[in-house]
């Protein structure tokens, strides 16, 4: 099959099909996929941002958000790197499903988290676990192609070299590139790459890093890895401003049996629920089968927010939303909880 990709075209924008040119297996638990944007479009989006991808499982259509590999600079195809996990019901069905060939709806790129081309520090120090590779390596792509004069440190974790994602991209980019400085961090290592031996921890990384006088760092991995990495910086002098995180843990509504409820009302589809102290308002709205996209479920990306007409939540994120909105009295559905009965309006 010969696919003909567009290098012009309007600007992608809410959500289109996109179909999936190539699979790559990365690790046992992971594969990568790269995508060609809508025909006749072009994707515009900083290194760092996601877009989110909606299959439809039995019958259902679900969203969950998903970082982009690929530099920005590839506007008319995407790459994402993909990872099991218990109980990842997304996640997981495109892994055992999807095939190069095959046409996926997703919403166009989003996401706060990412790195500015125009402001682009000497020193640029990319931290990352796991599958939080995937941002990191789109920010060092950038980065490398912008032709500036940007050092590069590259710091990644993983548990041995077969759970290392996309480890040919970073020796090509360590070979190609004398600004790129890749440190592994393996807690099991075999041998294959050069490495460091173990777990990372504040003092390994101040023995890695250079001086970080007007660095800025980016961090995406579990929020123990991040914690731990953002107090070493902090320790090594990197003002606070300077250090950016990202997170994708969904954490799920605890709801003990003996919580409060309280009513929640959406008047424009006719719907009445119950809602429990510290249950989301995310959780009910997709119960009840009203039109909420709940794409990255952390209250990043801002595709579930939704209008308070009346009563009161609270909210532990309001990351993606305008001053304006949060006058307005929108929330974001899958960080808020209410705490009375309350009235939502959605759209």
């Amino acid at each position: 099959m010969t696919t003909q990709i567009s290098s012009s075209g309007a600007v992608w924008q809410g959500q289109a099909p996109l179909l999936c040119l190539a699979r790559r297996e990365e690790t046992p638990d992971s594969a990568s996929f790269e995508f060609a944007v809508p025909a006749g479009q072009r994707a515009v989006f900083l290194a760092g941002q996601f877009i989110s991808l909606a299959p439809v499982i039995d019958g259902a259509t679900h969203y969950r958000a998903y970082s982009i590999a690929s530099a920005p600079d590839r506007a008319q195809t995407l790459t994402l790197g993909i990872r099991r996990v218990d109980d990842g019901l997304v996640s997981n069905w495109l892994l055992d499903n999807l095939r190069a060939g095959m046409t996926l709806d997703a919403l166009a790129p989003a996401g706060s988290f990412c790195l500015p081309p125009d402001e682009l520090p000497a020193t640029l120090l990319l931290l990352s676990a796991g599958s939080g590779i995937t941002p990191m390596l789109s920010m060092a792509r950038a980065a490398l192609a912008s032709h500036r004069a940007v050092e590069v440190y590259f710091v990644h974790s993983a548990r041995s070299e077969d759970d290392l994602m996309f480890a040919d991209a970073l020796q090509e980019l360590a070979a190609r590139h004398a600004h790129f400085h890749l440190e592994l961090f393996l807690s099991r290592p075999v041998g294959r790459y050069a490495c460091q031996a173990g777990r990372l921890d504040a003092d390994r990384l101040g023995a890695v890093l250079p001086r970080i006088d007007g660095a800025h760092a980016y961090l995406c991995g579990q929020d123990g890895y991040m914690d731990m990495a953002t107090a070493a910086l902090r320790t090594l002098g990197l003002p606070e401003a300077a250090i950016h995180r990202e997170s994708f843990v969904a954490t799920a509504s605890e709801v003990s049996a003996d919580a409060m409820r309280y009513r929640l009302s959406v008047p424009s589809f006719g719907t009445e629920a119950t809602i429990a102290a510290g249950e989301s308002l995310l959780d009910v709205l997709e119960r009840e089968g009203l039109p909420i996209i709940g794409a990255c479920r952390t209250g990043v990306c801002g595709s579930c927010k939704c209008r308070v007409v009346d009563g009161e939540v609270e909210s532990a994120s309001q990351l993606p939303l305008s001053a304006q909105e949060i006058e307005d009295g929108f929330v974001l559905a899958c960080s808020s909880h209410a705490s009375g009965d309350v009235t939502l309006a959605l759209g």
